[in-house]
């Protein structure tokens, strides 16, 4: 017989991510307090790059960007990089770009923002992403949510769920104001 399992969780901010693992699979919470986080923003509307050897191609890109942008987002255009040295991004960029020793292989990608010193304004942005989940539904839009500054969100079904399995296109309190 399974046990169903109840996490009550209390005073916890809402930033940390309220993943448990229970036996080996990850369980997450059936209820959320509060609205997303968005711990920094762009002043300006970002340009984006695409590193051609993360297999991101220029349609799979405006599709997360689409997503975004249906949300009040915007971003000034898209490029594709075919050079050899496509890795850091520029001021006022989204580079999407294969990641770093840092990045561990179970995770599906990964998103780094930098920020103006002692601001909450983003000046760049990195998505690191492996080829082989450049293709997978929602991995991106979720990596741009983080691009533009937004933190995990553990409800079910949400864009921004820390868990892919547990995500989906759900967009409560994403809306650019």
């Amino acid at each position: 017989m399974k046990w169903l399992v109840l996490l009550l969780m209390s005073c916890i901010p809402s930033q940390d991510h309220a993943i448990v693992k229970v036996s080996g699979h990850s369980v997450a919470e059936a209820f959320v307090i509060g609205p997303p986080i968005q711990k920094a923003s762009w002043v300006a509307e970002p340009s984006v790059r695409i590193c051609t050897n993360t297999k991101v191609n220029i349609f799979r890109a405006r599709k997360a960007m689409q997503y975004w942008v249906r949300l009040g987002y915007k971003f000034d255009g898209i490029i594709v990089d075919t050079g050899i040295s496509c890795s850091e991004p520029r001021y006022g960029e989204i580079i999407i770009t294969l990641p770093e020793g840092n990045i561990k292989q179970e995770h599906m990608a990964a998103t780094r923002i930098y920020t103006e010193k002692n601001t909450t304004t983003i000046a760049k942005a990195k998505i690191y992403i492996y080829p082989r989940v450049a293709p997978i539904p929602r991995v991106l839009e979720h990596e741009f949510g983080h691009a533009l500054g937004w933190n995990h969100y553990p409800q079910r079904l949400h864009i921004m769920h820390p868990d892919w399995i547990y995500g989906g296109y759900g967009s409560k309190g994403l809306k650019r104001k």
